[in-house]
Order: structure tokens, then sequence, then C-alpha cells
């Protein structure tokens, strides 16, 4: 046996060709295995980019298509007409009241009507006074449209309730009423004279119901569908909590005629704890703003639009794909495919599931996932924060898939759209792939492991070892020996090999520790965009940004730091005042751009598009007002700040070749600079900057500033003693 060791590698050459045919066969199907697998990958991962973007495109068309219908009805002579009959007549019932059968009447209706249906909705318990209005005249108007008034003939193509199969539940409906009630008052009158009128309109467009709200009161004085939301106020009565009275109150005070807000679906109670969601617009009559118009989501347009009418595997989502929408709490806005085919499969699997009991019970009752299963993955989470991407990840059934996700943006709402497929399925071909070639492998590899056993077991052990070695270094493991003593040239390949590890091993510690400082100091120096630049060989790394916030802050009492004679100290003090700095503006989400002396410049926006650079900005000059207040505490300094805030567009770049640092330019930057010159413990803003958050913040002025090369600015300033 020691004899074998000294033979020579050309004698076992021979021997060596039995296992080249083995690795040859292995290659190829280990290349076809991985060549497959990425095939198939890119495609499923291409066709599921595919569907969400056209299905966020169509979603987006639609909502747009709602908010311009908004805007347009409520710029028109029949809402503007409407809402002012309305509001008279409303407000001239104020003498009005029930008798006493009439008041048991309406408390009956809502205890055998409203109540049981909500109790089986939203679980728990209710009374009538929870929900009953408190005015006589808003009682007046629900028993007379809600309990006394016929029910309108609904032909069944026109209910809400459709096939079993295409939706997850069938959909209860309050039917409208008719305009003939026994109500004989100014408002009945107006009712009659418009409530076909908007029915034709509602059913024209689709629209679930369609709301008019005094501006003054937020009293709900006109709905197509009579509701229990009817005649009732968003201020101060039984739904003044819902998203709808947010956002009726916040566009009360808007006074812009194309203002429009959307309000995100909720389970809202008027619609018996279904979901509904609604589009909100000023109406105008004249120069003078009288009301609100609102118009409900189609909710069940958006469910037929993800799911192509609830037909998944002729739009190429096979078995399991589906594409559904997610809301900014995490829940669902859309169907479930699990849901609507297999109704009790997917409820078991919830509630074996990390979904709480409540939760699901709370779905098996609605009959529906919306607003309600709650869908916490690495898909939802990025496309809420505005991303869009591909990852492998468990859905909201903890089942492995390959998700597309991305967000969709409109006004104030945000929704991630998902487009996802198992990956048991989307694998499939390369898991029959894989198990077929390991069949043929297996039996190849048996024939001749049997023709070569004989003569090649010893030239397989020193190679093998240096196999595994090298796929070692190759992965990356640099600390790799071979531990082979034969002194033939495979142990002479071996001492090599130990010693090019040694190397490889102590030069990449030396180059990892290189580019480590390289890239800490580059990241010191230049903004991560200026970097990407400079490496795709723009050394100037020059370029525009249409629109970011730039923060220019000047701290005043810096020469007094260290005290007469004392420079260093002083230096110290303003490095660590810096450094505090520093970790404020990452913290915000700002760049700093240079501090020089006393002054301090950062920008929000640069490398990183943030929609609201603006409000980081502001709360990055509130963090420096408390770094200096806490500053002058510790140190018993007088130091001040001054800062200036501008938005707009700004040209950056690197100035220098061989020490080079990263500046910006232009009259944002300029104006910026100029106003933290202003006065000491002052935060100003421009008009571009007070526009985009005066609703956040309070401010004094405006004020008319003579800036010197910009004429005179009008700026704002922020009110300290008011929290933002």
């Amino acid at each position: 046996m020691l004899g074998l060791e000294r033979i020579g590698v050309q004698s076992r050459f021979i021997l060596l060709m039995l296992l080249v045919s083995l690795g040859s066969i292995l290659a190829i199907g280990w290349i076809g295995y991985q060549s497959a697998r990425s095939a198939i990958t890119n495609a499923v991962q291409n066709h599921l980019q595919s569907v969400r973007h056209s299905k966020t495109s169509g979603l987006m068309a639609m909502l747009e298509a709602l908010r311009d219908q908004a805007i347009s009805l409520s710029d028109g002579k029949l809402a503007a007409e409407a809402m002012v009959n309305f509001k008279q007549s409303y407000r001239g019932l104020a003498g009005e009241t029930l008798s006493d059968a009439q008041e048991q009447e309406l408390r009956s209706y809502y205890a055998t009507q409203v109540l049981p249906q909500l109790q089986k909705n939203l679980g728990g318990t209710a009374q009538p006074e929870q929900y009953l209005p408190a005015d006589p005249a808003q009682r007046y108007l629900q028993y007379h449209y809600m309990v006394a008034a016929p029910a309108e003939d609904v032909p069944e193509e026109g209910r809400r309730a459709v096939k079993t199969g295409t939706v997850e539940a069938p959909a209860e409906v309050t039917p409208r009423r008719d305009a003939a009630t026994a109500d004989d008052s100014l408002y009945g009158v107006a009712h009659a004279a418009l409530q076909e009128r908007f029915d034709r309109v509602g059913t024209m467009f689709g629209f679930e119901d369609i709301l008019l709200i005094d501006d003054e009161t937020l009293e709900i004085v006109y709905t197509l569908r009579k509701r229990p939301d009817f005649a009732t106020s968003l201020r101060d009565g039984p739904y003044a909590s819902t998203n709808l009275a947010k956002a009726a109150d916040m566009l009360s005070r808007a006074g812009d005629r194309d203002a429009f807000k959307v309000v995100d679906t909720e389970l809202y109670r008027p619609n018996l704890g279904r979901p509904v969601g609604f589009v909100l617009s000023p109406i105008f009559n004249g120069p003078d703003m009288v009301g609100i118009l609102a118009l409900e989501f189609p909710v069940d347009r958006i469910a037929h639009l993800l799911t192509g009418n609830f037909q998944w595997e002729r739009e190429g989502m096979g078995k399991t794909g589906e594409c559904y929408v997610v809301g900014p709490d995490f829940t669902m806005r859309s169907r479930s495919r699990f849901m609507v085919e297999d109704r009790q499969a997917f409820l078991r699997g919830l509630r074996t599931s990390m979904v709480t009991t409540s939760v699901v019970d709370q779905i098996e009752r609605q009959g529906t996932v919306l607003n309600q299963l709650p869908v916490k993955t690495y898909s939802t989470e990025q496309a809420l924060i505005g991303r869009e991407g591909l990852a492998l990840i468990n859905d909201y059934r903890g089942v492995p898939v390959l998700s597309s996700y991305g967000p969709l943006d409109l006004n104030s709402l945000r929704w991630a759209v998902i487009a996802e497929m198992d990956v048991a399925e989307a694998y499939k071909p390369i898991y029959d792939y894989a198990r077929n070639a390991v069949l043929a492998t297996t039996a190849l590899a048996l024939a001749t492991t049997l023709l070569a056993l004989a003569s090649s077991w010893l030239l397989v052990r020193p190679l093998k070892q240096l196999s595994v070695a090298a796929q070692r270094i190759s992965a990356g493991d640099s600390a790799v020996s071979v531990d082979l003593r034969t002194r033939d040239e495979f142990g002479e390949l071996a001492r090599v090999f130990n010693d090019m590890s040694a190397n490889l091993q102590r030069q990449r510690a030396e180059l990892e520790e290189k580019a480590r400082e390289n890239q800490e100091l580059l990241l010191n120096i230049l903004p991560a965009s200026a970097i990407e630049q400079r490496r795709g060989g723009d050394e100037k790394a020059t370029r525009q940004f249409a629109d970011v916030t730039v923060l220019v802050a000047d701290f005043g009492g810096i020469d007094a730091l260290g005290g007469r004679g004392n420079d260093s100290r002083a230096i110290s003090l303003l490095g660590d005042l810096v450094a505090t700095c520093d970790e404020a503006a990452e913290k915000c989400g700002m760049e700093k751009v240079r501090a020089v002396g006393a002054t301090y410049l950062a920008v929000c926006g640069l490398s990183v598009s943030r929609p609201d650079h603006a409000a980081r900005a502001m709360l990055f000059a509130q963090e420096l007002d408390q770094i200096v207040a806490a500053f002058d505490r510790e140190h018993g300094a007088t130091l001040t700040l001054s800062v200036g805030i501008n938005s707009g567009p700004v040209v950056g770049g690197v100035v220098g070749r061989h020490k080079f640092l990263y500046d910006l330019w232009g009259d944002t930057v300029a104006i910026a600079s100029r106003l933290a010159t202003q006065g000491d413990s002052t935060i100003h803003v421009t008009k571009q900057v007070y526009d985009r958050l005066s609703d956040l913040y309070s401010f004094d002025g405006p004020f008319d500033v003579e800036l010197r090369g910009q004429g005179t600015v009008k700026t704002w300033l922020l009110r300290r003693s008011v929290e933002a």
C-alpha cells in the first residue's frame, strides 16, 4: 500500500478518465437544472410583475376616474342646487318632532333591523341609544325616510349579491327609498324633486351611495341610500370617529374648489359593519363653499378588477396565483382567492396560523376578508414605504410564495399591490426535472462506479480533498488547508495549494480592510448617489435634483465656547455638537452636505427620493433646536440657533480633484443660507415649505425679508410654543 503512494500522475490518468465521465454527467445535469430554474424563475417573476403593474394601472385609473367624477359632480349645477335646497330645508326642520308611536317605530327599526346585523357582522352587543340621533329633527328625517318610506323595487340584476363563487359572500343591501313619503315639509319637497336625479347619477356611474354634507355642521343632509348615517352629524354624532368624518372635517376647511380627499375603506357601521370607502370634494355655489359631496367606493368593482372577474387561471395565475391589495393598517382591501374557491379550507388554515381567533371569527361572520385579514409580510412592508420589487416570502397563509410588490398612491391614500404565486406551483417543472435528472444520474453513477471502483479509489481521495478545498475557497472561505502527506505530484500540489490559501487569506484581509477604510472615507465625504456616479465614471458626479429640501443651520456663540486661549476645548466641543447633529440627521433621513465653522448644511431627497422631504427637514430643525438647548444646559454655553429651510431644485457635484468635497448650488441653497442669518432662535421657511407643512405646523407670517442677491422673499417663522 505504501508503494502505491509513489505512483506518478501519468499512471493515474487512466483511472481519472472514469471520473471525468461522471463529472461530465453531473456538470451537464447541474447546468441544465440551474438554467431551467433561472429561466422558470424569471418567467414567473416577469409574469407576476406584469400582472401587478397591469392591476396597479387599472386600479389607479379607476380611482382617478372616481376622483375626477367627484370633482366634476361637486362642481356641477345639480350638486350646488341640491346642497343649497337641502341645507335650507334641513335647518327648517328645527321644530319638527315625532309622535310617541313614531318614536317607538324608529327605535324598533334599529332594534330589529340595524343592530342584529351589526352584531352579526361585528360581534359584541349594542343598544339603540348608541346609534339613534339625539336631535328631534334628525330622528324626524330618519323615521320618514328610513322607516315610514316604502322600499323601492330594485331589479334582481341591480342587487350587489352575485352568483355563488364569484364573491366571498353575498352582500346584503339596504334598498333605496322611494321619493314619495308622508313628509310634507320643505325638505320633502326638495327630496321629491332631487331624489330621482341623484338616483339616475348613481345608476349611470355605478356609485354605491351619494352623500351631501353640510360644511358648517358636518351634518349629512342627504344620502341616496338611506342608511343609519343619514341625518346624523359627523362632528358629534354616532359616526364622528369614522374615516369619513375625519376627511369631511379636514375638507370643510380647505376652501379650494378642486380639493378632494380619498378615504380608505373601513368597516363602516352605517353599512352594517361592511367595508366602505369614499371620495370627497367640496361643493361651491359661485365663490362660496356650501357643502361637501361624498361618493362611496365601488368595492366590488375593485375586486373584479384585481381578480379578473374571479377567473385567475384565465389570467395566467395558475392554481395558486392571485393579485390583492393591502391598506396602511396591513389588512386586506380586496378578495382572497383561497377564501373564494374553498372558504372552509381557508378558514381552517387561518385557525392554525398566527391570525387571532377573534379575527377569524369576524371573517367567518361577515364572509369577507376586507379590512380584517392581517397581511404583514416583507412585501407589504416594503410596498407601504414606497418600494417595489420581488421576493421569496411566506404569505398571509404561511405558505412560501414568489411575490411581486409595489405601492399605489393617490392623494393621501397608499395601498400595497401584491401579486403572488405558490413556490410549489412555480417550481413544479423544476422539481420534476430535478427528480428525473437525479434518477438518471444515479443509474449512470452506479454503472461508472462499478467499472472504475477497483482502480480509481486511491486517485479519488486526494482529488476530492483538493476539490472540496477549492470549492470552499470559491465560496469565499479562504481559511482552507489540505492535509495530504503523499510525496507524489498531488502531495506537492497540496503544499502549493496550502501556501496559496494562506496568501489568499492574508491578501483578502488586507483588501477588505482597505476597502472598508475607503468606503467609510467616501461615505463621510460624499452622498451615496455621488459615490455611485463616481463608480460609473463621472468624476464630478454633477447632477440636477428637481425637488429637495435644503436646511441651513447657523450656530451663534461658537467663538465663545472654549474661552480665551482655550481653542482646543472649543474645537472638541464643536466636534461633539456636530457629531450629535449628524446622528439626528441620520435619524430624520437627512443627508449632511458640510459643516463649516458655525454653519451646518443638510438636505433631504438627494440620494433617496422622499415625498415627505419637507416634513423631515422640519423634524430635523426641531431636533437641532433640542440639541442646542441640551448642549447649553450641559456645558453652560449660550449657543443660539437660526435655521433656514427651502424646497426646490438644486445642483450637486464634487468640488476638487485630489482633495474633494461635495457641495450644492442654486437659488434654493442660497435662500436657505441667507434665511439662516436672519436672527437668533428662529426657524425660517419659504413659501414652498410653508405650503407643504402648514397643515402640520403653526407658523407666524408671512414676513417680507430682503435678501442680498434675491430681492424680497416671503418667509414664515415656526411658532416654537406649538407642537407640530
